[in-house]
Formats: structure tokens, sequence, C-alpha cells
């Protein structure tokens, strides 16, 4: 086997441990062998591109204007789009693209997963952070992936159990959402959907590529999913459009029959009905009930802002780590830099690495959700904290395994940091209408295609591999340990950005554990480089594990850079390459108009109606 051969099974290797320890591995060694082999159209798997990235795509999508929409798809950017020309708020935007996102990139999000939305109601003056992140059924045990034999359930098994299926999230908060923000009647925000669901639509690049990495992951579970994504073993028609009726039929009944219809009404009995078919099929583990659906409510949060110098950088608060994590790397990259930095020079690199090292050591160790266990939000944010751990990067030396701090209020708690999850079936999406309200949302179904199951034509998530597989390590509390009615900690983090108390910027991607890494590179550009939106999404990016630093590789928006590898190695960096899977989705107000663009790495579109208003 040669050089070229070794590498997916090593960047898969390195993804599982990830999950796994390291007998785990060695016991799955001969899947991920079978994994590696060629497949056609199969993108590789690994910790930083858990989905499907379009290598081929050079061009940006842009777009400036009054209002601005960006989405992760073209008919999901158009849907919200036409929102907007009928006198659509934000709100109302958010409700047309996702749900034809259900339809058209099921792969990422849908009405069967869960969601974030930081909202800006400019009428109001009000910022608002809205929950409909899935939750555990009242059934869980603390032990449900824990093997008779005591050790860990093999994290692609468990990505397609119906015990990993979480109470979805979604249609309660876009319900929510729309009581508080939208304008339009509920069901017309569905129209586009219907149709695309019924009379199809052609599939995309990324849409097959996603079914074949599903397939890699495994469907013989599901006939369902192999019925409608894989007829006859082999990939939808790409000349053919892509029809889901029974899904057209679902959405159907939810404009009609609202949020009551989704977790009191037929589709949650359908929904129960399906899954114990499942279950019977399967003979796995418990999954959620008829009382977990109706006893489901969004959680409004209190958002969590800091200043970045001259701005003020809101974000969503726990369950959400990503957000937390953000804010942490912001204010310890602040506190180090000292603007004598630039996109060009090692010290950027560098500092940006260690803070999003440092940030992840907390994230792992203090965040869950806080129903659970108390979780020092403030003292994780507190000045003075970020200063004490800025003190511990040194500007001419790499760091390895950065041990979690004590922030205020965590002095009660004992806890163990758990390993970092993996995942990526996720979306961002951000809004600006010409009523001066500014939606950021974030979206998911775990890993691609969820759990691959069905009801009702829908994709139903795994949120639950979002927890950690382990509640103890040597007899200390995991703060994200699974427990029966709390939200896996998640990495989604939608960001809307003040200066003057006015809003300027939003942004979000997907990416599972990267995601605020994603987001740092993106706002530092952004507030600190003075790039453009479409300047920003195109960037190279930088990650972190615990021991190494990732670089992009692969692509026309970002090249290897030799003198950087260099000089971060020189600093004691480990240095590997990595593809991204990031989805950038960004809007910014500039010169008396909002400017967005969308990430090249996926599909995604941005549009606009035009026109200017002050923001």
């Amino acid at each position: 086997m040669n050089n070229s051969s070794l590498k997916p099974i090593c960047s898969l290797l390195t993804w599982m441990t990830i999950r796994l320890n390291k007998a785990q591995v060695l016991k799955q060694f001969g899947l991920i062998l079978f994994l590696t082999f060629p497949i056609p159209i199969i993108a590789q798997v690994t910790p930083a591109a858990p989905e499907s990235i379009d290598k081929k795509k050079i061009k940006v999508s842009t777009a400036s204007g009054q209002s601005v929409v960006v989405t992760a798809n073209p008919l999901a950017s158009d849907a919200a789009l036409e929102t907007l020309k009928k006198g659509g708020t934000a709100m109302d935007a958010v409700v047309a693209a996702q749900t034809v996102l259900t339809v058209v990139e099921p792969q990422s999000s849908g009405l069967g997963g869960g969601s974030f939305l930081m909202y800006w109601e400019e009428a109001t003056k009000s910022l608002t952070a809205l929950d409909g992140r899935e939750t555990a059924s009242a059934r869980v045990k603390e032990d449900m992936w824990i093997n008779s034999d005591g050790k860990a359930v093999p994290w692609i098994k468990a990505t397609r159990s119906p015990s990993a299926i979480g109470v979805p999230g979604t249609t309660a908060l876009l319900w929510e959402g729309h009581r508080q923000f939208g304008r339009l009647p509920w069901k017309n925000n569905f129209q586009r959907s219907i149709v695309l669901a019924k009379k199809g639509f052609i599939p995309s690049p990324r849409f097959l590529r996603s079914i074949s990495l599903a397939q890699r992951l495994g469907i013989s579970h599901s006939k369902d999913f192999k019925s409608l994504y894989f007829p006859n073993n082999s990939l939808p028609n790409q000349s053919v459009p892509f029809r889901n009726k029974e899904l057209a039929s679902t959405l159907s009944r939810i404009s009609k029959g609202g949020i009551n219809e989704f977790y009191l009404g037929k589709i949650a009995n359908e929904l129960i009905d399906d899954l114990q078919l499942i279950k019977n099929e399967t003979k796995e583990m418990k999954s959620i009930t008829k009382e977990d659906l109706a006893n489901y409510k969004v959680i409004k949060r209190e958002p969590i802002c800091k200043r970045y110098k001259s701005w003020k950088v809101c974000s969503f608060p726990p369950p959400s780590g990503g957000g937390v994590a953000l804010l942490q790397t912001l204010g310890t990259y602040e506190l180090l830099s000292k603007n004598n930095v630039s996109e060009s020079t090692i010290k950027h690199w560098h500092l940006l690495a260690e803070s999003l090292r440092f940030a992840d050591a907390d994230r792992s160790h203090w965040i869950g959700d806080p129903i659970d266990l108390p979780v020092p939000t403030k003292g994780l944010l507190d000045d003075n904290y970020i200063k004490e751990r800025a003190n511990s990067i040194k500007n001419n030396k790499a760091t390895f395994r950065p041990l979690p701090g004590k922030p205020k209020g965590s002095e009660l708690l004992d806890l163990a940091s758990q390993p970092r999850t993996a995942g990526g079936g996720t979306t961002h999406l951000v809004v600006v209408d010409k009523y001066g309200n500014v939606a950021s949302y974030t979206s998911s179904v775990e890993t691609v295609f969820g759990t691959r199951n069905l009801s009702g034509g829908m994709i139903l998530n795994n949120q639950l591999t979002d927890f950690s597989f382990v509640s103890k390590v040597k007899g200390k509390p995991i703060a994200n340990r699974i427990k029966p009615n709390k939200r896996p900690l998640s990495s989604m983090a939608p960001v809307i950005v003040f200066k003057d108390n006015r809003p300027v910027l939003a942004l979000g991607s997907p990416g599972g554990w990267l995601i605020p890494h994603y987001i740092a590179n993106a706002l530092i550009g952004t507030l600190d480089f003075q790039l453009s939106p479409k300047e920003v999404v195109s960037q190279k990016l930088l990650s972190v594990q615990p021991s190494y630093t990732v670089l992009e590789k692969d692509g026309n928006w970002s090249k290897e850079d030799s003198n950087i590898y260099q000089s971060l190695s020189n600093l004691g960096h480990q240095i590997k390459y990595s593809s991204f899977s990031s989805g950038l989705a960004v809007i910014k107000w500039h010169k008396g108009s909002w400017h967005g663009a969308a990430d090249p790495r996926r599909e995604g579109t941005a549009l606009s109606l035009q026109g200017k208003k002050n923001p």
C-alpha cells in the first residue's frame, strides 16, 4: 500500500481516537480498512471534515442591499428572499429557509433535528436567544452507551441507533420564533418546501456525495432510507427530480396544524409508531416516547456577550459550548495580540492556535446543560480569568494539551474532561430584513443524515451521541454526561456583533467541534483585518487539536503556505493538514448597505433585495 492510500486510513484513525480509547480504535481498525476502500463520489471522513466539501467551487456567492439572506443552498436562499419580498421578517425567512433545507439539504438539518436562534428585533432593540436543542428522553440511563463488557458502544454503531434520537426541537423553535417575530401567516412560509418535496429538485453534487458518505456510515438498518436515498443500491439519478412525497405531506400537515400537529397530533403518533418498528427490527435500546414529545419546550436563554475592542460580540450560552469557547478565544487573542499582528504574520497564527486550544480545554471540562450541573459561564468569561489564561500562553512556544483553568464559580465542582465529539450534519444561515431585524440561526441533525432513520419522510437526528459516552472518569462526573431530559453539549454558536448598540455583523458556521474555530477565524479576519465577507469566507483556516495544529489543505480558496508551516513548526507546533467542512454564512454592514457571502466549501448562496437603510 502506498503513502497516498494510507492517508484516508490515518485521517479516519485520528477521527476515531477523538471518540474512542486506544483499545477501541484497534478493535475498529478492520472497519476502518473497509471504509477506506475507494467508492465513487464518496467524501473522506475526518474529524475536521465530517461532511463533504466542494473542492471544485471557486466563485464565492455574494450579495448586497437593504435585505440579505445567506443559506447553505440556493433553493433555500431563494425561498427566504421570496418571503422577504412579500413583506416577511427575518424570522419568516428563517422558517421558509429551514423548511426548504429539510427537503434539499436533509443531510445537515431538518424538522427532525434541533436548532439555536439569535434574533435582533429592531422595533424593541432587543436580542433574543432561543434554544431548540434536542432533549434526551425521560427514560435514558447514564450507561446507555456502555456495553455489557463495560466498553463504550462503537461510535459508528451509536450513530444509527434509535437510542441516539433526541426529542426534535427545530419545529418548536420555528413556531416560537414565528409567534414572537413573524409577520406572514405561518403556513405561507411552507409553500416553497411543500412544492419542492412533492415535485422534486435536481440533486446537487453535495447531496449525492452526502448520500455516499451516509452509506459508508451505515444504512442497512433503515429500509426507508435505502428506498428513498439509495434506490436499487445506487445513488439517485442526478438528472431526474428527486421527490419526497411523504415529507411533502408532513410539511403540509405542520403548515396547517402548527406545533400541536408535530408534538401532540397525528405526526407525533406516527413518529412513535415508526420508532417502535425501528426498535423491533434493530432490537436496540429505548427511544423517545409520546410523553417526551408532549413535554418538549423551547427555552429562552440569556445571550452571552463580551467586548472585543470596539465591538460587542454576542453568541449562545450553554448548553452551547461553542459560544463560550468563541468569546474566550477572542478575549485571549485580544490580550496577546495587542494590535501588532496581521493575517500574514506568524504571530497571528500562533496566538490564534493557542487561544483556541486553551478555550477548548475549558469547553470540554466545564460546560454541559445547566439543568444538571451548574456551569461557571460568568467565571469562564471574566476578564481576570481570561487574563490568567492568556498569561499561561507563551509568545514563542506552543502548548500541548493545556489543562482546564479554575474559573470563579467552579469551586464546588470536581469534574473530569470528556473526549472530543465528532459530528457535522449541521447548517447555518443569516438574514437581515428591511425592518432592520437580524437572524443568525444554526440547525443540525448531528451526523450526516442523522441516524439515517426516517419518519414522515423526515430525517431523525442522532444528537444523543453528542453526550459523553462515559458519565464519569476516575469517579469524577463529566459535565456533559447523559441524563434524563437533558440537552447535549453543542458547538453551534450563532453570532451577532454590535457597534454603538447597533448590529453590524452576523455570522455562523456548521462544522461540529470546530464551529467556534471557524467563526474565530472569520471574526478576527473581519474585525481586525477588515476583510470583506467575500474575503473572509475564502481565507485559509486554522484549527487545533489538544496536541497539534491543523492547517487547511486543498481547494483554490487556500494553498499550503510553507512559510507558515515552517514558522509554526519552529515554535513547537506539530502541524497537520486537513480539508475543512466549514459552511460560513456572513452578513456585514458596510457603507450604507448590508453585504453577504457564502462559504465556497459548500453550495451556499447569498441573495439580496436592493435599497439602503441605516443600521
